[in-house]
């Protein structure tokens, strides 16, 4: 009799001899569903009255001032002056400085790498494809600095406000994306 490191395993209950009979193409075919002809038109084909309707809806939409957007602002807003976010950062003792000054350098290092592909790639520069001009870790490492910079200033801020950190900062973060939504560029 023959033992093997994988005696102790209970015997299969479903039989998945039949992979191996059959050939790549035919496991392909049986595990992925058929194509399917798109419900959508090809965009080559467009007829003069669809063009005329896609520019017509483009042209509509152009603005970025929304009812979210305003909202946003107007909540950043009363969240900074109701909870005088300014004056606790800088002056109340319980905040723990030397982390919010690491939050805020790994959150400055995220908004210089967001300046850079936006404004000097984008507008200066002319290139919209950033993944051809640019090295392509850039937005994974921004990514990654501001999500440990959020929480990192989450923790030097958790003394003054508890739970309340979360949400209070959450606000003040879309307030300050949506502001940024709203620039010209």
């Amino acid at each position: 009799k023959v033992t093997t490191a994988l005696s102790f395993m209970p015997p299969l209950y479903f039989n998945i001899s039949f992979l191996s009979r059959m050939a790549p193409e035919a496991v392909r075919r049986r595990l992925l569903p058929e194509a399917t002809p798109s419900d959508e038109p090809d965009i080559n084909n467009l007829t003069d009255d669809d063009r005329n309707a896609i520019d017509e809806v483009l042209s509509r939409n152009k603005s970025n001032f929304n009812g979210h957007t305003i909202l946003w602002m107007i909540a950043a807003t009363l969240v900074f002056n109701y909870t005088d976010f300014a004056n606790v950062v800088v002056n109340d003792a319980r905040v723990k400085t030397d982390l919010l000054k690491v939050g805020s350098g790994l959150i400055a290092v995220n908004l210089s790498v967001g300046a850079y592909l936006v404004v000097y790639m984008s507008y200066i520069r002319g290139k919209k494809d950033w993944s051809a001009h640019a090295h392509p870790a850039l937005i994974p490492v921004a990514t990654l600095f501001g999500c440990v910079g959020m929480v990192v200033s989450t923790i030097a801020l958790w003394p003054v406000w508890g739970f309340l950190t979360l949400p209070i900062l959450f606000t003040l973060f879309m307030g300050i994306v949506m502001l940024a939504s709203l620039m010209p560029f």
